[in-house]
């Protein structure tokens, strides 16, 4: 397995399935060691299971990134396994508080009055806050110590959304934890830039994820992308794309940019 990460090591949140799932293969297609950090148990040995059965070299970490002694964690066990850290890819989210235990009752698709801020309770903007925000900044901020320390620069890739832009009168914490991510995307690229790591991050629009699954159960089928211009939704991989350009040297001059992989969404 070799390509343009060839004896580089990164690590990916949220890599149980969806985008993570797709950029963690990709990466490990093109020669990286992948490290694969989630809360999602059984789905993060599965992509470790499946680099591992391409001949990759992975790594599994059960974490939560919002607390941060796990993500201190899987930091200092990737290093300790493969003798150094590369990349950070944050992909790691939620949409609404309860996506994980995946509760009905409180899924603002489902549920559209559970979603506005006048019916929600201040711990579940909290706990979207905590994961989509807070848990970028510590991924970043741990990733970037490890690379400070070893002092050969790296890359950082941060998931944000389509949201960061165009607010949700139900997604409200998501949209504003996600347009947080692009702030912190950009001041983390003017901190950490004289230290050699390029901070970045991708907007994706409506992806064939399990998170769009819900989305189109509730709304009876549609919104699969026939009003955007290219009229469709997009694969996992499509993503993974943006994300493993940032992390190659194709864009060895580009830091604090947020790319919209999204079918021109905000074109419209």
């Amino acid at each position: 397995m070799a390509g343009e990460l060839e004896g580089r090591v990164a690590i990916v949140t949220g890599a149980g399935s969806g985008m993570g799932r797709a950029t963690a293969l990709m990466f490990a297609g093109d020669g990286a060691a992948v490290a694969i950090a989630d809360v999602n148990d059984e789905g993060g040995e599965q992509t470790a299971a499946q680099i591992e059965d391409l001949g990759g070299e992975s790594l599994f970490v059960h974490t939560d990134v919002s607390s941060e002694q796990e993500v201190v964690n899987a930091v200092a066990e990737t290093a300790a396994r493969f003798g150094r850290l590369d990349s950070m890819v944050a992909a790691a989210g939620i949409s609404y508080a309860n996506y994980v235990e995946g509760d009905d009752d409180t899924d603002p698709f489902l549920h559209p009055e559970a979603g506005v801020s006048l019916n929600k309770p201040t711990e579940q903007w909290q706990k979207v806050i905590d994961v989509n925000l807070t848990g970028v900044m510590l991924c970043a901020r741990e990733a970037a110590r490890q690379m400070v320390n070893e002092g050969h620069g790296g890359t950082i890739v941060n998931f944000a959304s389509i949201l960061s832009y165009n607010p949700s009168p139900t997604l409200m914490d998501y949209c504003v934890s996600k347009a947080g991510v692009v702030m912190l995307t950009r001041c983390f690229a003017v901190e950490f830039g004289p230290h050699g790591i390029r901070v970045n991050a991708v907007a994706p629009g409506p992806i064939e994820t399990p998170m769009l699954e819900r989305v189109s159960r509730a709304s009876g089928g549609r919104g699969q992308g026939g009003h955007l211009p290219l009229q469709r939704t997009a694969r996992p991989e499509e993503v993974a794309e943006a994300v493993l350009f940032f992390t190659s040297d194709r864009s060895s001059y580009v830091t604090g940019k947020t790319l919209g992989v999204d079918g021109g969404t905000n074109t419209i």
